[in-house]
């Protein structure tokens, strides 16, 4: 008989804890870096992983649901272009591995969808629950240096660090609004003080680490969470209200509190907002993704189907000479490095699946924790213009097809 372990309040087989710490929460930077501080090992990890899963999936293609059979068999045959391709102008088997990579996260939703189908079990509490102790855990051994000053910090390996004073790189502060989603749920639904605080503090941590992309994401989050509650009868229409009532007199007695002990705290967050709505300004990172959007589309003009492939890797950055050559061109948007790499057949593959969960979120069958995670995983839509998603996200986005298959 399998043993059972109880973790964060929810009951595994020993084999199915072990399965999915490898396949699945080994993939959250945060926690893998607690475990190795070496992102050339986590790296390497990944890359690993990512073809058993994929080896996984083919060799289990006759369990697999019609749709993922289709999306199985597109990924496919793009990979075996790109080998012929390789084959022909470069003498290797697969040039660069970082192609298999840029589409390898929508084979992974879906190892994700197929994995919890076969436990019969859906993760959301326990992930909610996941990030907020490696959170605090890695605050407590990594965050004494956080301050507000954005000042930068040198290190030898970033891994999942921000590089500055916010400590925690945006793409895992994003990861955040999970249990920001999860706890406000629960505190409209039990009405449980306990829930409500917990909600505050992942308030809190968005903001503290001025994470403007996250920022915009949590907002997309928190829209389209209401819009599908209220469609869905979780929360009803004067219930909607009385949560707008009482987030704007929370944040007014949070402003008069911040504002009288850090006076000038105030006015630098309000700073640090009203960039999100000038992302022009000079010498900002907005800037930067601005220029790096309008060089790399007319980039991808020239080949639109397809992209530029392996070749984007020979082509040396059009925008700054600080990284080394056959490295790629280190994109900050997600939806730039997919067209550049692989064209609109990759953009299409790839986020298509984010698209169809934005049709979802109208949609008036959903149980609550499907709600949660349409609002986090639309939310990428937004991040994807700051940001390359990583590939935990799309391990959530194949959470999320889970439980639109449970009925509510």
């Amino acid at each position: 008989m399998n043993a059972v372990i109880k973790v964060l309040n929810q009951r595994f087989y020993v084999k199915e804890l072990l399965l999915l710490v490898m396949t699945y929460l080994l993939m959250e930077g945060l926690f893998s870096w607690l475990l190795v501080r070496d992102s050339g090992i986590i790296e390497n990890y990944r890359k690993i992983a990512a073809i058993l899963v994929y080896a996984f999936m083919l060799f289990n293609f006759s369990r697999l649901k019609r749709s993922e059979r289709v999306y199985l068999v597109i990924f496919s045959l793009v990979m075996v272009r790109l080998v012929f391709e390789s084959l022909a102008l470069y003498d290797s088997l697969f040039r660069q591995f970082t192609m298999f990579m840029v589409l390898f996260p929508v084979i992974f939703a879906f190892f994700i969808r197929h994995l919890l189908r076969s436990m019969e079990t859906g993760l959301l509490e326990f992930i909610a629950k996941f990030y907020l102790v490696t959170y605090i855990i890695f605050m407590l051994l990594f965050g004494r240096g956080f301050s507000f000053s954005l000042e930068s910090v040198e290190m030898s390996d970033y891994g999942p660090f921000s590089g500055d004073t916010r400590i925690i790189h945006a793409s895992h502060i994003f990861m955040m609004i999970i249990p920001l989603l999860w706890y406000l749920n629960r505190f409209i639904t039990t009405g449980k003080a306990s829930a409500g605080l917990i909600f505050i503090f992942c308030t809190a941590v968005i903001v503290v680490h001025q994470h403007r992309s996250v920022w915009s994401s949590a907002l997309a989050a928190l829209f389209f969470y209401t819009l599908a509650c209220t469609r869905n009868g979780i929360i009803k229409l004067r219930g909607t209200f009385n949560l707008v009532f009482i987030t704007g007199v929370a944040a007014v007695v949070a402003w008069l509190f911040i504002s009288s002990l850090y006076p000038g705290f105030i006015d630098f967050l309000d700073q640090r907002f009203a960039e999100i709505f000038n992302p022009s300004k000079e010498g900002s990172t907005g800037n930067f993704r601005i220029q790096q959007r309008e060089v790399y589309s007319a980039l991808y003009l020239e080949r639109p189907v397809f992209g530029w492939t392996f070749q984007g890797f020979e082509m040396a950055n059009p925008l700054v000479d600080w990284w080394p050559e056959n490295t790629g061109q280190h994109f900050h948007e997600g939806y730039i490095e997919v067209l550049f790499y692989h064209g609109a057949v990759g953009l299409l593959l790839k986020y298509s699946i984010l698209l169809y969960l934005l049709a979802k979120a109208f949609s008036k069958k959903l149980s609550a924790e499907a709600v949660i995670l349409v609002a986090f995983s639309v939310s990428g839509l937004v991040f994807s213009l700051n940001y390359i998603l990583p590939l935990i996200f799309w391990g959530h986005a194949g959470m999320c097809l889970y439980y639109l298959e449970k009925r509510p």
